[in-house]
């Protein structure tokens, strides 16, 4: 006759120990996934964010009223504080870009946050305003490409003082802090001279 035998208690211990461990690793991986999936949404979430910020943006600086249509300057950059300001007169903000009404478009950083703020002129003024934003931004910064003279090429300045022109282009430059160097927004504004012989 065979006696069945029992687990020890050595056994019994070393197999709850085991058991924890394995449970343990399995817990830790979990979270591990559970936050780098969190990481990738928000990463994604800002990456979009930041593409129809530009594009927004992008599509009001190329559809600017006509200089004889307006009387207040086309395109303004502010330097009073630390961050500058940038104000311009735009037709691209609702399709179809370029026929509607004129809106004064406003972008600033404020608290961190990237704002793009129209808000539109003449009788649309009783229209409520749109405003765009893009969170965690820093290091904002507003370029303007001049126009060549007879004797002097293009120079970019921080600028604009010609209140019924707009400069030849335009560069906006801010931080996110998924990104390890900012990718300057650059905006043709009016077509490029031939370089002069």
């Amino acid at each position: 006759m065979r006696r069945c035998r029992g687990f020890t208690l050595l056994e019994v211990i070393v197999a709850i120990t085991v058991t924890g461990l394995a449970l343990t690793t399995a817990g830790m991986a979990l979270s591990s996934a559970r936050s780098t999936v969190a990481r990738i949404v928000t990463h994604e979430a800002r990456t979009e964010s930041d593409s129809r910020v530009r594009a927004l943006l992008t599509d009001m600086l190329r559809h600017a009223p006509a200089a004889e249509q307006v009387d207040e300057p086309l395109l303004v950059v502010e330097r009073a504080g630390g961050s500058p300001v940038l104000r311009f007169l735009s037709n691209g903000v609702r399709e179809p870009y370029g026929t509607g009404g004129i809106w004064v478009v406003e972008v600033a950083v404020r608290d961190s946050v990237l704002e793009v703020r129209a808000t539109p002129t003449g009788p649309d003024r009783e229209s409520t305003s749109l405003t765009a934003t893009l969170s965690a931004v820093s290091g904002f910064e507003v370029r303007v490409l001049d126009h060549a003279s007879a004797l002097e090429s293009p120079t970019w300045r921080a600028d604009w003082p010609i209140a019924q022109d707009r400069p030849r282009a335009i560069e906006l430059t801010w931080q996110l802090p998924s990104s390890a160097a900012p990718i300057p927004l650059r905006v043709l504004l009016a077509p490029l001279e031939r370089p002069r012989s």
